[in-house]
């Protein structure tokens, strides 16, 4: 079970006009995670549907993070724009095949992993 805290605020900045901000801040009474502090611009969403984009965005970037850290994306530092447009969509397929050929083939079992060859 989490705690959750909400609350709004006015967020500033020089030379913009203020914004309204939710913030929300997620503790967990156990100890188990640490506290989590989430800010929203939408402040009529409710805190658990903030929370609840924050997880589902959580998920996109785990996968693009993996993407970068395995496949190379967003290295492409020579190559032109369209060639970048070409290749990204291909790296992100191969890496969700993989996954997915993975997955078949463990089939619930957890993945062996193996130590460095170093």
């Amino acid at each position: 079970m989490l705690r959750l805290a909400a609350g709004t605020a006015v967020w500033e900045h020089r030379g913009l006009p203020p914004v309204s901000l939710r913030w929300m801040l997620i503790t967990d009474p156990d100890g188990k995670f640490a506290a989590q502090a989430l800010r929203s611009t939408h402040p009529d969403a409710t805190p658990l549907q903030s929370v609840e984009w924050f997880v589902q965005r959580w998920q996109r970037e785990v996968t693009f993070a993996e993407a970068r850290a395995h496949l190379g994306i967003a290295t492409q530092r020579q190559w032109s724009d369209l060639a970048i447009l070409r290749t990204t969509p291909v790296l992100v397929g191969r890496f969700a095949l993989g996954t997915l050929f993975a997955q078949y083939l463990l089939q619930g079992q957890n993945l062996p992993v193996r130590p460095a060859a170093w």
